[in-house]
This record gives C-alpha cells, sequence and structure tokens, in this order.
C-alpha cells in the first residue's frame, strides 16, 4: 500500500488524541482516570499511560462495579453506552457523595469544580441523561462523548472497535449506533476526500449514508476541506445480514481460524494454554481438563504484519500450507547455528554471538509460538475438519440434505458446540431453509443439550435473519411441502448471479488476472478468492469490489449488479443515492460513465455488523488480482462464533 495512504490512515489516531486532550484540558486540577476493561485494549492504540499522566491523569484504575477506587481527587470515568454499566458507576460516585461531608460539597459546587466526570463512548445516550437525574447527580457529575473513531490494525485494516454493535442493530433492531458510525465516515471522508461514488447495500448502510448527507448538509463546508483529487475513488458500505456466509462458514485461512480458537480483543490474539473458544463452548463433560497439562502464562499475539513478520507471511494462507513453511523454516534455523559455528575465526564468531544468535534467538521465540498455535488449531478443528467441510459445500449446493441434518444431529448429541454447532444450523437457514420438522428437531436436540433457558436465542436469531419464525410453524410446515429440495433455494439464485458459487477455483478470476499472480502470502495456483473458503463460496465484498474496481462502464456495472434492489449507488453532490435500475433512466448515468473506468483503482469498504478474517484476505487476493487498493473497515472483527455467542449473550 502507499506509504503516503498508510500515513494519513494512521492520522486517525492523532485526531483521537486531539478529541482526548480536549475533553482532559476541560477538567481543571489532576484527576484519576476509572476506565472500564473492554476500553484498555483500544485505548492502547490511541494512547499510552505517559501521555495520560502529561495530561493531568494521576493514578488509573480499572472499573470494577463491586470494588471501588479509593477516593483521592476528581474521578473522570471512561465507559461503554451501556445503560448498567453506567448505573453502577453512578452507584459508586453515590457512595462517595454519602461519605463526603455537605459542606466540602458545597464549597466545591460554588468553586465550579465537579468532583466525578464520565467520558461516555462512543456517545452520551438521552437515557444517561435522564438516569444521571432519577439518581440526584445532575448537578455533580458532567458527561462527556469521546469517539476514537478509525484504529489501524494492519494494513489495509481499520475498525471502530464499537461494542455490540451487531446485537444491538440486527438483533434489537436498536440503531443508536449508527449515528456514531456515520460521524466516523464523515471524519474519514474529511481527511481523505469525499470518494466520487458512494456505494450502499442494506437498510442500515442506507442509514449511514443518510446520516452524512443530514451532517454535511448542517454544516457548511469549509474551503479546503473537501478535495478534488479524494484518496479513494469508491466507498462501499454493506450490511452484515447481506452476506451471512461469509462469517458462518469456516475459514480455511490462517487468520481466520487463529479467531476460531482464540479470543480476538483489538488487533490482539489472547493466547491462553489452559483454554479456548472451541473448549469453552462445549458441554462441561466434553471439555478436556487442559488446565493440568500446561502451567504457562496467557500470551498475546498482535496481528499486525509490521510487528510480526511470521505472521505477515503466513495470515492469508491457505492452512495446510502453513504448516510445511513454519516447518521448513524451523529446520532452517536449528541448522543455522551449526553453519556458522564451522570454520569460524575468533572475530567472526564474537560478531556472530554478538549480533546475530540474538536474532536468532528471537526469531526461534516467535516460530515457536506460531508453531504452537499450528498445533491447536490441528488439535481442535482437524479431526472434524474434513468432514465439515464437506457438510458446508453441502449446504452451499443444497444437496445431500438429509447428510446435512444427520451430521448436525450427530454434532448435538456425541459433541455440540454452543455456538458453532447454532452457526452450522444458521448456515443453514440462511442458504437452503429449514422446514418445520427440521425446526421442530433442531430446537429440541439443542435445547435437551444446553437448557431450555436458551428457549429465546432462537428468537433472536430470528430477529437476526438467521433462523425462521418460530411463532408461525404451521406456516412454515405448508411451504415447506410445496419446495422441492433439488431445485435452487433464494440464496443460490442470487449467489449465481453473483457468482459467488465458483465452478471451478482455480481458473483465474473475472478480473482477468495474469497467470503469475497470487493470493494473500502465496496459496499455489489458486487465483480465486474463494480459496478461503476451499473454494467453495467468495465473500460478497470480494465480488462487488472486484467487480467495481474492475468496471468499464455504468452499463457493465448495470449488466453484473443490477438486480440487487437494495444496492443503491450516490455520486456526492452530484446525484443522490439510487438504485441502479433508477439511474439507468437519469442524466446521472452519463456521470458515472465518465468516472469508470475508475482512473485511481482505490476503494474503500466498510462493513456493517462485523468483519471476517476470510473476507479480509479474499479482499487481498482482488486487490492482486486487479492492481487497486482495498482498504476494510468495520466496527469489529470478529468469527463466525463471536457473532452467535452476542446473539446468545442478547
Amino acid at each position: 500500500m502507499d506509504s503516503m495512504l498508510s500515513k494519513k490512515l494512521y492520522g486517525f489516531r492523532q485526531i483521537a488524541q486531539e478529541k482526548l486532550q480536549h475533553i482532559l484540558y476541560s477538567i481543571p486540577l489532576e484527576k484519576d482516570l476509572v476506565i472500564e476493561p473492554a476500553l484498555i485494549k483500544p485505548l492502547e492504540h490511541i494512547v499510552g499511560a505517559s501521555w495520560l499522566k502529561k495530561k493531568g491523569i494521576d493514578k488509573i484504575y480499572k472499573f470494577d462495579p463491586k470494588n471501588a477506587p479509593p477516593k483521592r481527587k476528581q474521578f473522570l470515568y471512561l465507559l461503554t453506552s451501556d445503560l448498567l454499566v453506567f448505573k453502577n458507576a453512578l452507584d459508586q460516585i453515590n457512595s462517595y457523595q454519602s461519605q463526603t461531608s455537605t459542606s466540602l460539597l458545597v464549597a466545591e459546587a460554588d468553586k465550579g469544580n465537579k468532583q466525578y466526570h464520565v467520558v461516555v463512548f462512543p456517545l452520551v445516550l438521552a437515557s444517561f441523561e435522564q438516569l444521571l437525574e432519577e439518581e440526584g447527580l445532575y448537578g455533580s457529575v458532567e458527561l462527556y462523548s469521546f469517539q476514537w473513531d478509525f484504529i489501524v490494525f494492519d494494513q489495509g485494516l481499520l475498525s471502530l472497535e464499537l461494542p455490540n454493535v451487531f446485537p444491538d442493530v440486527f438483533v434489537r433492531q436498536d440503531c443508536s449506533l449508527l449515528g456514531s458510525i456515520a460521524q466516523s465516515l464523515r471524519i474519514f471522508q474529511m481527511v481523505m476526500g469525499r470518494p466520487n461514488l458512494v456505494f450502499s447495500l442494506g437498510g442500515n448502510a442506507e442509514k449511514i449514508v443518510q446520516m452524512m448527507q443530514t451532517i454535511e448538509g448542517d454544516r457548511k463546508e469549509k474551503s479546503g476541506e473537501t478535495k478534488e483529487n479524494p484518496d479513494f475513488s469508491v466507498m462501499l458500505i454493506v450490511d452484515r445480514d447481506r452476506d451471512y456466509p461469509s462469517c458462518l462458514l469456516t475459514p480455511v485461512v490462517y487468520a481466520g481460524l487463529l479467531l476460531e480458537i482464540h479470543k480476538f480483543n483489538s488487533g490482539s490474539l489472547t493466547v491462553d494454554t489452559t483454554g479456548n473458544k472451541i473448549q469453552s463452548g462445549k458441554l462441561a463433560f466434553l471439555q478436556n481438563d487442559s488446565g493440568t497439562k500446561s502451567k504457562q502464562q496467557t500470551t498475546h499475539l498482535t496481528m499486525n504484519g509490521t510487528h510480526d513478520l511470521i505472521y505477515q507471511e503466513n495470515r492469508y494462507r491457505h492452512f495446510s500450507e502453513v504448516i510445511g513453511l513454519l516447518s521448513s523454516q524451523a529446520k532452517a534455523l536449528g541448522l543455522e547455528g551449526k553453519i556458522y559455528s564451522k570454520d569460524m575465526k575468533l572475530s567472526e564468531m564474537k560478531d556472530y554471538v554478538t549480533n546475530k544468535l540474538p536474532k536468532v534467538a528471537a526469531q526461534k521465540k516467535e516460530l515457536f509460538k506460531h508453531l504452537l498455535l499450528c498445533e491447536t488449531i490441528v488439535e481442535e478443528i482437524g479431526a472434524n475438519f474434513e468432514k465439515l467441510q464437506l457438510i458446508e459445500e453441502s449446504i452451499l449446493t443444497n444437496t445431500n440434505r438429509k447428510q446435512i441434518l444427520t451430521y448436525i444431529d450427530e454434532q448435538l448429541a456425541a459433541d455440540a458446540h454452543k455456538y458453532n454447532t447454532l452457526r452450522l444450523i444458521c448456515l443453514y437457514h440462511v442458504t437452503v431453509g429449514l422446514t418445520s420438522e427440521d425446526i421442530t428437531k433442531l430446537m429440541t436436540a439443542y435445547l435437551n443439550a444446553f437448557g431450555y433457558p436458551l428457549l429465546t436465542v432462537f428468537h433472536n436469531l430470528f430477529q437476526a435473519k438467521l433462523f425462521p419464525d418460530t411463532t408461525n410453524l404451521t406456516k412454515t410446515k405448508i411451504l415447506s411441502q410445496i419446495s422441492i429440495p433439488i431445485l435452487k433455494s433464494p440464496f443460490q439464485i442470487e449467489a449465481n448471479k453473483l457468482k459467488l458459487l465458483p465452478t471451478d477455483p482455480l481458473q483465474s478470476s473475472e478480473s482477468g488476472a495474469s497467470s503469475s499472480g497470487q493470493t494473500g502470502g502465496g496459496t499455489g495456483k489458486k487465483q480465486c478468492p474463494s480459496y478461503v473458503f476451499n473454494g467453495n463460496y467468495i465473500p460478497l465484498i470480494a465480488q462487488l469490489s472486484q467487480i467495481i474496481l474492475s468496471g468499464n462502464s455504468f452499463e457493465d456495472l448495470f449488466n453484473r449488479l443490477g438486480h440487487l434492489e437494495r444496492l443503491k449507488l450516490g455520486g456526492g453532490k452530484s446525484f443522490a443515492p439510487k438504485t441502479l435500475r433508477e439511474l439507468s433512466i437519469t442524466s446521472a448515468k452519463g456521470d458515472i460513465n465518465q468516472l469508470l473506468p475508475l482512473k485511481t483503482k482505490t476503494i474503500f469498504v466498510f462493513v456493517v455488523g462485523g468483519l471476517s478474517y476470510a473476507e479480509i484476505a479474499a479482499c487481498q487476493l482482488v486487490e492482486k488480482l486487479t492492481g487497486g487498493k482495498i482498504v476494510l473497515a468495520s466496527d469489529s472483527i470478529q468469527s463466525g462464533c463471536d457473532i452467535i455467542e452476542s446473539i446468545v449473550g442478547c
């Protein structure tokens, strides 16, 4: 990626620092910071402890509702916009107030110094103001909104790190956080320039574009705020529910499998040798007692290529290649010491021990960490991996329905996983559709395994369009009786129109790339983004990006994307967002033709509701095949297991 573009993307860190500094400087005197644990990791990407000390922060405490820190001076709370968390903080403040004499409180009020300040990420909700008044703390606590906007995790990968966007927006139908996303995308346009073409796919994506236009209309454009030559020619905003398979399917790329096993927090992987996501999701009697095997402490892997060269080389490779390559590197490092020790002069040996040996030792340490990660992947997923891949392929192609249901039933009976088994059921519903008999059988088996208190989970899945409506099984039964399994499902019809189900993943993609192109990190001769799912499926955003980057005219886009009724295209100030079919009968068609093919092949993609590493790897390949630049962003980076877990936890 162009170094100048990378520097601009890292500039969002400086903007966040300026916003936080403005809040800290507005509070006189020293203060102690009480921070919610969920915000610690993302905040570390913005500022460090030394920076906070320079801005008037004395001591830093983790927020714990049950254990309040000692009251020494002013308190500054940094919390997420969770009403329950805010209520717990106000309870602590009330307890401090009761311990402080009334005369002291009056004296501080006369000076205009409030002892308690609460910074809410990403915004203060109206319910917060109301609760503050109900608790009798309206004049004692000052509220601030703070949002750090985009955090750079890796080359061409950004995240807003907004908590709970998927369950709030797609399950609870609460759109409060969409305004924060719109604000951040508006700032993105101010820094990088307004793209000439803005695509949106999905109801929430449309709302975000409308909000961006409203913000832009309310704030008069300052001279020089927009650029004639934006850094990105295209912006594409897509809802998560427009492409569930890309997060429900099991990825085969190294980075994707790491998230299947270990917890991911703001660009850092938590590697715990005593347990992982696979083990914790199983029933208690199915879990291995790994705690007795190792007493090694929890370690962290920064999933950033600039910090870890081994990760950079292998992050988007097919996992089957990674093990062999790491083994070869381990053998090479083992032999290197022997090679250098032979026939060395004393001065050469001294130089080797001083300069080369520490580097080799550091390389061995990093390599050992990745070999352990690979070993864990093989142990937890390897035994069932090939069969699972065949089942997922059958689900995508709507074949062997009996075999699919038998497999799911066997998993629920013998090796049930609280999230991944449910994830497979959801994939089946999204791509094929469940009959009333299927619904009853699968729900009963799942609830028998994990308990009937989870009955509400299926309603939450229905809200997110991941499961049928269980309140009207009669209608579902009638519809299922007239459907024939050999016919294509609505998902397949749509996927075939977009060519998301490749017939030959070894052939070059439609971008017309040369045979010398390689996948991200190297994946043999594969030339199709479907390699991230073992050749079974191309992520939607990868296919859309490829079509847009290689589009030669409006007619070209219309022929390939015109059937997408929810895909809208706007041209900044030139024309309002409309579907491609609507644009085809307007004068805007000529404006679009002037912009295509793209003079600068740069596209910014934002996914509302979470982004998977399989999608990131697929887009990285599209970037190489088209010769373009794709920057990906979302409110969070998640695996399919994480998304299902967020629904279960609603």
